[in-house]
């Protein structure tokens, strides 16, 4: 019981998660782009590790059809309500358990269209940190 009251008010929480105010000064953000010669995803995860120190929170994107990748986001977030009609987001708290999945991920072996660092289409991490097109473009 105690267990699930502790979730229910976690997920609360989360649920009533704010986004910051929009700073005075426009946030200049750093493009990287990692293309078809990366041949593994280290210099990804070197990118994400680095950002994952202190954030906070993490948003992930995935589409509709991503099921096996929507259920281990939702694993350490919940849903968001949103009007995205092809897919769906997951939201949550960084924690060390959300760390270790993240970093512990291979990269994927379909990589026809994109040259996939991450399975999942996008992850952000507080307003730092941007993940784009599994991976292919960052936003630092």
């Amino acid at each position: 019981m105690v267990f699930k009251d502790l979730k229910n008010a976690l997920s609360d929480a989360i649920m009533d998660l704010k986004p910051a105010p929009i700073p005075d000064e426009p946030i200049e953000l750093e493009e990287v782009t990692l293309d078809r010669s990366e041949s593994d995803n280290s210099k990804w995860l070197s990118y994400i590790t680095a950002a994952l120190g202190g954030a906070k929170t993490f948003e992930i994107h995935c589409w509709t059809e991503e099921t096996e990748w929507i259920d281990l986001a939702l694993q350490y977030g919940s849903l968001k309500e949103d009007d995205w009609q092809y897919g769906k987001i997951i939201t949550g708290a960084v924690t060390p358990e959300f760390v270790q999945m993240l970093l512990g991920l291979p990269k994927p072996a379909d990589t026809e269209t994109y040259n996939k660092m991450t399975p999942f289409f996008n992850v952000f991490l507080d307003d730092k940190f941007q993940s784009c097109h599994y991976g292919t473009e960052l936003y630092l």
